[in-house]
């Protein structure tokens, strides 16, 4: 999962390379964008192998450990999306905003 594909085989060598020069700052975020890829890509599976129970069981598993840990990082690091934070009205944040706060902590 870390070559960015579920397939070994395509895994190229200039992925570490990759990695090295640009490390992710939010493990958190790449996990759960991982995790994300993953559900696309089991969903994509099941649309040709629609009876892989499971890949199937597999896919769910995946959702629910996509939910869990959205909800974890929204605890920690704040909402993913607009729409997680503006449910009924189109409020984003109060200021102050993230940068002005840099030399006030």
């Amino acid at each position: 999962m870390n070559a960015g594909t579920l397939f070994p085989g395509l895994y190229l060598p200039f992925h570490e390379e990759m990695r090295s020069r640009f490390p992710a700052d939010n493990t958190a975020l790449s996990e759960l964008m991982a995790l994300d890829f993953a559900i696309d890509e089991l969903g994509l599976y099941l649309t040709t192998h629609p009876d892989d129970s499971e890949v199937l069981n597999l896919y769910w598993s995946y959702i629910k450990l996509g939910r869990e840990g959205r909800e974890k990082y929204e605890e920690m690091y704040g909402p993913l999306l607009q729409t997680d934070l503006t449910p009924g009205s189109f409020k984003w944040l109060d200021n102050p905003w993230p940068w002005d706060l840099e030399g006030n902590q």
